[in-house]
């Protein structure tokens, strides 16, 4: 063990380095299938959406819970090279043939069935060791909410995908409703809550969240979600789940400033502005079925928000790994973990996210003038997140070998 850590159950650095760095391309791939949309005019909201939601964050969620589920939660999974593998490719695949399909090429229903699958192996691998647990931390105990949420979330794609929902009675806006709530917020914002119970008080060395948070949050959070499969028009199961991620936010933002090490720290800033961003789409979550205009606004503040933590998480896990593995290895010359990525590129890129984020609510005044130059933003913001996750797995290669 290190600190809270179960380093017995330590899995192989190849499993996050291969999420990690398809999650970066299907950014990169992302913004440059928007502007192939962009000087086409043949807009897909759904591929672009799919693309950043399993290509981007679905990926490198995976690959962070085959890593946090046995390490943090203290949950084996036997053999995980062979089912992260699997996992990784049917993803992958899946990912990309429903992109394509959304884009008008004819493969969704097929790569729907393979994302589907993807899916399916993962939580078949992932959730049974999480119940067989004896005692849970804040961090093990979401992670099955965020599991079941997955689950759930998947079979309202499954419904809305093959059109089985009339089948059972069942409109598609309530279908995409269910699926739209579970995936975003039963899945990417309390994965995010979870871990963050766990690496916010442990790499920035924070006080701990109040039990009344880190115990209740994500049962209260998916009770909510359930109440919506029975009330799906019902406006105060939006209210509450944005009360509840509000509250969060504005938790980790109090934590984080009462940290014990007062260093000026990129990574701390990266928490603060995905704080904001989670407070601004949680304050849109309840009304943005009243317009259009709303709904964009939600998906890009929610969009930023898991794109920021994503970041976040990445220049912190991807060298903290190198290390430890390169330590375990016996290698005298194990980088530091600031060697692996340094501050300044952090910082440099801290610096290039927030001009982004800018750029694009600028577009939304001016129109097609800034939108492109809002796109080559992303482009490079992409492109240098690329190049520093792939650095630091290309040093692990490089020195493991040596």
């Amino acid at each position: 063990m290190t600190g809270s850590l179960n380093l017995l159950f330590l899995p192989p650095f190849s499993i996050v380095a291969r999420f990690f760095a398809t999650a970066c391309l299907f950014g990169v791939f992302g913004i440059l299938l928007s502007v192939y949309m962009f000087l086409t005019g043949k807009l897909s909201l759904p591929a672009i959406i799919h693309t950043y939601t399993l290509g981007f964050a679905g990926m490198t969620m995976v690959g962070a819970l085959f890593q946090m589920i046995p390490v943090v939660a203290g949950a084996l999974i036997e053999r995980p090279l062979l089912k992260a593998t699997l996992v990784h490719l049917l993803l992958l695949f899946g990912t990309l043939l429903m992109v394509f399909g959304f884009a008008g090429v004819g493969t969704l229903l097929f790569g729907g069935v393979v994302t589907f699958a993807g899916f399916g192996l993962f939580l078949t691998f992932t959730l049974p060791p999480l119940l067989k647990l004896k005692s849970y931390t804040p961090t093990s105990r979401g992670m099955k909410f965020v599991l079941l949420n997955l689950g759930i979330g998947i079979l309202m794609g499954i419904l809305l995908l093959f059109g089985l929902g009339e089948r059972l009675g069942l409109s598609q806006a309530y279908l995409l409703e269910l699926h739209l709530s579970f995936m975003l917020i039963g899945w990417v914002t309390l994965l995010v809550i979870s871990v963050a119970f766990q690496v916010v008080e442990m790499f920035f060395v924070t006080p701990p969240y109040p039990s009344l948070i880190s115990r209740h949050l994500p049962p209260a959070l998916t009770t909510l979600l359930f109440a919506k499969l029975l009330f799906p028009k019902a406006l105060a199961p939006d209210i509450f789940i944005a009360l509840l991620t509000s509250v969060f936010s504005l938790v980790t933002v109090r934590n984080l400033m009462n940290r014990r090490r007062k260093i000026r720290d990129p990574l701390v800033y990266l928490w603060y502005l995905a704080m904001v961003l989670l407070l601004v789409s949680s304050l849109l979550f309840p009304v943005r079925r009243q317009s259009w205009d709303l709904f964009i606004l939600f998906l890009f503040f929610f969009g930023s928000f898991a794109q920021t933590v994503i970041m976040a998480m990445m220049y912190r896990i991807i060298p903290f790994l190198v290390w430890l593995h390169l330590t375990n290895k016996g290698i005298s010359k194990a980088p530091t973990m600031h060697e692996v990525i340094g501050q300044r590129v952090i910082w440099l890129h801290y610096s290039l996210h927030i001009i982004a984020i800018a750029s694009f609510l600028t577009s939304l005044a001016f129109g097609e003038i800034v939108l492109g130059t809002c796109l080559l933003l992303y482009l490079l913001s992409f492109l240098l997140l690329t190049a520093n996750i792939l650095r630091g797995i290309f040093i692990y290669v490089k020195l493991s070998r040596t």
